[in-house]
Protein backbone atom coordinates (compact mmCIF):
# COMPACT_ATOMS: atom_id res chain seq x y z
CA UNK A 1 0.00 0.00 0.00
CA UNK A 2 0.85 3.38 -0.62
CA UNK A 3 -0.39 7.15 1.19
CA UNK A 4 0.34 10.81 -0.11
CA UNK A 5 1.91 12.95 1.93
CA UNK A 6 3.16 15.67 2.39
CA UNK A 7 6.90 16.87 0.90
CA UNK A 8 9.51 16.87 3.30
CA UNK A 9 13.04 18.45 3.31
CA UNK A 10 14.04 15.75 5.31
CA UNK A 11 13.11 13.04 2.32
CA UNK A 12 15.29 14.75 -0.10
CA UNK A 13 17.71 12.47 -0.75
CA UNK A 14 15.27 9.70 -1.59
CA UNK A 15 13.24 12.22 -3.83
CA UNK A 16 16.71 13.65 -5.72
CA UNK A 17 17.72 9.45 -6.25
CA UNK A 18 14.38 9.09 -7.86
CA UNK A 19 14.50 12.45 -9.82
CA UNK A 20 17.85 11.23 -11.10
CA UNK A 21 16.80 7.63 -12.26
CA UNK A 22 13.59 8.70 -13.74
CA UNK A 23 13.30 8.80 -17.53
CA UNK A 24 12.36 11.90 -19.42
CA UNK A 25 13.05 14.10 -16.19
CA UNK A 26 15.05 17.22 -16.06
CA UNK A 27 16.81 18.26 -13.35
CA UNK A 28 19.97 20.75 -12.49
CA UNK A 29 22.17 21.56 -9.29
CA UNK A 30 20.89 24.60 -8.98
CA UNK A 31 16.85 24.27 -9.10
CA UNK A 32 17.36 21.03 -7.64
CA UNK A 33 19.83 21.68 -4.66
CA UNK A 34 18.64 20.97 -1.66
CA UNK A 35 19.03 24.76 -0.55
CA UNK A 36 16.41 25.58 -3.46
CA UNK A 37 13.97 22.49 -2.67
CA UNK A 38 13.88 23.69 0.96
CA UNK A 39 13.01 27.08 0.45
CA UNK A 40 10.42 26.09 -2.42
CA UNK A 41 8.75 23.74 0.10
CA UNK A 42 8.75 26.81 3.15
CA UNK A 43 6.65 29.09 0.17
CA UNK A 44 4.59 26.12 -1.18
CA UNK A 45 3.96 23.88 1.92
CA UNK A 46 0.63 22.88 0.60
CA UNK A 47 1.09 21.73 -2.82
CA UNK A 48 4.39 19.21 -2.54
CA UNK A 49 3.64 16.11 -2.27
CA UNK A 50 5.55 12.38 -2.60
CA UNK A 51 4.02 8.86 -2.66
CA UNK A 52 5.59 6.70 -0.11
CA UNK A 53 5.34 2.83 0.76
CA UNK A 54 4.18 1.61 4.08
CA UNK A 55 7.99 0.93 3.86
CA UNK A 56 8.96 4.40 3.67
CA UNK A 57 10.31 4.35 0.16
CA UNK A 58 9.56 7.38 -2.08
CA UNK A 59 7.47 6.19 -5.36
CA UNK A 60 6.35 9.32 -6.37
CA UNK A 61 6.55 13.45 -6.66
CA UNK A 62 4.79 15.90 -7.30
CA UNK A 63 5.80 19.98 -7.00
CA UNK A 64 3.41 23.09 -6.91
CA UNK A 65 3.89 26.09 -6.21
CA UNK A 66 2.58 29.43 -7.79
CA UNK A 67 2.64 33.40 -8.19
CA UNK A 68 -0.58 34.63 -6.75
CA UNK A 69 -2.51 33.76 -9.62
CA UNK A 70 -1.36 30.90 -11.58
CA UNK A 71 -0.02 27.45 -10.26
CA UNK A 72 2.82 25.76 -11.76
CA UNK A 73 3.57 22.01 -11.14
CA UNK A 74 6.79 20.60 -11.11
CA UNK A 75 8.33 17.10 -11.03
CA UNK A 76 5.79 15.17 -11.30
CA UNK A 77 6.45 11.37 -11.21
CA UNK A 78 6.18 7.92 -10.22
CA UNK A 79 8.50 5.21 -10.16
CA UNK A 80 8.02 2.92 -13.36
CA UNK A 81 7.02 -0.05 -11.05
CA UNK A 82 3.99 1.88 -9.62
CA UNK A 83 3.29 3.17 -13.27
CA UNK A 84 -0.97 3.02 -14.42
CA UNK A 85 -1.76 2.10 -10.83
CA UNK A 86 -3.33 5.59 -9.90
CA UNK A 87 -0.72 7.10 -7.99
CA UNK A 88 0.04 9.84 -10.96
CA UNK A 89 -3.97 10.73 -10.47
CA UNK A 90 -3.82 11.00 -6.99
CA UNK A 91 -0.35 13.02 -6.45
CA UNK A 92 -2.01 15.71 -8.94
CA UNK A 93 -5.47 15.82 -7.42
CA UNK A 94 -3.64 17.10 -4.08
CA UNK A 95 -2.37 20.04 -5.80
CA UNK A 96 -5.33 21.26 -7.87
CA UNK A 97 -7.11 20.99 -4.55
CA UNK A 98 -4.11 22.66 -2.81
CA UNK A 99 -4.05 25.04 -5.81
CA UNK A 100 -7.94 25.51 -5.36
CA UNK A 101 -7.77 26.31 -1.88
CA UNK A 102 -5.13 29.04 -2.37
CA UNK A 103 -7.83 30.55 -4.93
CA UNK A 104 -5.77 29.68 -8.13
CA UNK A 105 -7.74 29.29 -10.85
CA UNK A 106 -5.19 28.34 -13.81
CA UNK A 107 -2.04 25.60 -13.71
CA UNK A 108 1.02 25.77 -16.33
CA UNK A 109 3.31 23.24 -16.69
CA UNK A 110 6.42 22.28 -18.86
CA UNK A 111 6.75 18.72 -20.49
CA UNK A 112 10.28 17.99 -22.70
CA UNK A 113 7.99 17.05 -26.06
CA UNK A 114 10.84 14.10 -26.37
CA UNK A 115 8.86 12.74 -23.03
CA UNK A 116 6.18 10.89 -24.34
CA UNK A 117 4.83 9.12 -21.08
CA UNK A 118 4.80 12.43 -19.68
CA UNK A 119 2.96 14.31 -22.48
CA UNK A 120 0.21 11.18 -23.01
CA UNK A 121 -0.33 11.37 -18.84
CA UNK A 122 -1.05 15.31 -19.28
CA UNK A 123 -3.35 14.60 -22.25
CA UNK A 124 -5.41 11.88 -20.38
CA UNK A 125 -5.63 14.52 -17.75
CA UNK A 126 -6.73 17.36 -19.90
CA UNK A 127 -3.78 19.42 -19.53
CA UNK A 128 -3.50 21.58 -22.96
CA UNK A 129 -0.87 22.19 -25.30
CA UNK A 130 -0.30 26.19 -25.65
CA UNK A 131 0.99 26.84 -29.23
CA UNK A 132 0.90 30.02 -28.99
CA UNK A 133 3.55 30.41 -26.13
CA UNK A 134 7.30 30.34 -26.36
CA UNK A 135 8.93 29.11 -23.43
CA UNK A 136 11.88 30.96 -22.47
CA UNK A 137 14.48 30.59 -19.97
CA UNK A 138 17.58 32.82 -17.87
CA UNK A 139 19.77 31.88 -15.37
CA UNK A 140 20.60 34.81 -13.49
CA UNK A 141 22.19 33.01 -10.64
CA UNK A 142 24.56 30.09 -10.10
Amino acid sequence: MHKIKRMEINSYNAIINLWKNTEGIGINDYDDSKKSIRKFLEKNPNTCFVAELDSGEIIGTIMGGNDGRRGLIYHLMVKNEYRKSGIGRKLLKKVENGFKKEGIKKIYLTVFKSNKIGNKFWEINNYEIRSNIAYRSKQIGE
